[in-house]
This record gives C-alpha cells, sequence and structure tokens, in this order.
C-alpha cells in the first residue's frame, strides 16, 4: 500500500510540475519574416520584471529547412539551446528557469540545465518563467548548436527531417540579451512628496521637474521594454515625453529615481 501511496505522490508531482510551464506562443511577426533562429533579436530583447512577481518571456525558435554552401545544400535537422558549459541556467536570476509548453524535445540537462531540441523546419517557442527572488540587472547567455546533412545543392532536403540525425554545423553563442528585476519595495506610487509632475496638455505628456534634484527617469512599455533612460536636472524644466521619444498610442510606465527614493507612474499616450 505505501508503494502505491508513494507512486501516486510522485505522479502528481510530475503532473503539478510540468503544469507549471506556461503555454508560449510564436511571434508571429518573426514567423512571417524572411529570417531564422532566435527572437527576441537584441534589439528587441527581453522584458523588465518585478522582484517577487511572477515572470514570463516567450521565445521563437525559427529552425530553416536548409542552405546551400556552394556546391553543397545543408539540411537541419534541430537547433539545440542549452547553456554553455561555464555558465549556471543561463544567468537567470534566481526563480527564474527556461523550459517549453510546444512539441519540443528534452535534450536532458547540461551544467545542471535543461538543454531543448527545436527540429528542423519547423517553428517552436520556449519560455524564460517563475517568480525572481533577487532584483538586479542580469546578463544571460544561450548556445545554440545547429545540426544537419548534407546533400548536392540541386538536391531536396525531407520536408520532415530526423531530429536524432546529424553533424554538428555551427555553435553560436548568444550573449547580449538581459532581465531587469526592479525591486518595487518601498516603492511610493501616490505620494504628494513626488520631486515631480507628470501632466496632460493637449494629448501632450509633460514631464516635470519641481525640485533641486537630479532625476534618473527610465521609461518602459506595457510589456516591460526599456525605451529609453534620461536625466532631469534642472528645476521647473519641462520634458515633452511623446513628441521627444516618438511613442506610438498605448499605456508607458516611467521609473523615476532620485538619491534613495523611487516613484513609479503610469501615462497613456492617446491616438
Amino acid at each position: 500500500m505505501k508503494k502505491y501511496l508513494f507512486i501516486i505522490l510522485c505522479l502528481g508531482f510530475i503532473i503539478a510540475k510540468a503544469q507549471t510551464t506556461p503555454t508560449c506562443s510564436l511571434d508571429a511577426v518573426f514567423i512571417q519574416s524572411n529570417k531564422s533562429g532566435v527572437y527576441p533579436d537584441s534589439a528587441t530583447n527581453f522584458t523588465t520584471g518585478q522582484l517577487n512577481q511572477s515572470y514570463i518571456q516567450n521565445i521563437t525558435i525559427k529552425v530553416p529547412k536548409d542552405t546551400i554552401q556552394s556546391i553543397l545544400k545543408i539540411c537541419f535537422t534541430r537547433f539545440v539551446v542549452s547553456t554553455p558549459s561555464n555558465v549556471v541556467n543561463y544567468g537567470l536570476p534566481a526563480g527564474l528557469q527556461f523550459a517549453s509548453s510546444s512539441s519540443v524535445v528534452a535534450n536532458g540537462n547540461i551544467n545542471g540545465s535543461p538543454s531543448l531540441r527545436f527540429p528542423g523546419n519547423a517553428n517552436n517557442c520556449a519560455s524564460i518563467f517563475g517568480v525572481p527572488s533577487v532584483a538586479g540587472n542580469y546578463l544571460l547567455k544561450l548556445q545554440v548548436q545547429a545540426y544537419g546533412t548534407t546533400i548536392l545543392s540541386n538536391q531536396q532536403c525531407p520536408a520532415l527531417p530526423n531530429y536524432t540525425t546529424g553533424l554538428l554545423i555551427n555553435t553560436t553563442n548568444l550573449n547580449y540579451y538581459s532581465i531587469n528585476i526592479i525591486n518595487t519595495t518601498g516603492i511610493n506610487h501616490y505620494s504628494i512628496d513626488k520631486p515631480y509632475l507628470i501632466s496632460h496638455n493637449n494629448n501632450q505628456v509633460l514631464l516635470q521637474n519641481k525640485m533641486q534634484l537630479n532625476l534618473t527617469a527610465k521609461l518602459f512599455d506595457i510589456q516591460g521594454r526599456q525605451i529609453k533612460t534620461f536625466i532631469i536636472e534642472s528645476q521647473e524644466s519641462f520634458v515633452k515625453i511623446n513628441d521627444q521619444y516618438n511613442l506610438t498610442p498605448g499605456i508607458y510606465l516611467l521609473n523615476i529615481s532620485s538619491q534613495n527614493q523611487t516613484w513609479v507612474d503610469k501615462f497613456i499616450v492617446h491616438p
């Protein structure tokens, strides 16, 4: 009886663990483009997270069917994404992990971190997710290895390649991703002592410095992507935010700090 109870408990744990992996989604624009590889790119990068709050970042992996090299054609069988051998868990913040809800193939653990195979000639996705427990800015490192077989350039690659075959074609280390985890403890959203004022004038968003303090402002879109960092030094000066940074209609966040205090405000740019 105890043996069966132990098995049931183990199965329940496995199911519960599997359910923690969120359903990832493909980036439609990247899929429709003529590009391949991993998205977001270095320009878009990963979203900002908040300490002790749920975090998720979708990643799209688009593996091409083939590429021609002189008289040969490389038929891609898979891309393998893993943490480099000298990096623990991709450099992710404590509390975050890398996994996929799509039809990719587990590739075991490399350096103690999960690795995934993404079949050739297919579009798949994965997620970085969890609850970050330590604030800071984290520079990530992902290793992408391409595997394939070779044929003559006038021959055709299979539409459904065998992801268990092929030789290592190329290894690329992606060292440009970062995740900024913000500590929101003590942030004052509504204090009347804020050293700045946000106002609207004919759909123009104005940020005004009210005191003789140097203010550092970080501008984010609603998805947590940082757009700009700027400093307001002079008292009573204005910054026309949506004109100066050419913002499209939507919701934006300002993270403003001065000395040892930080404030977060939200504003809307209307069409």
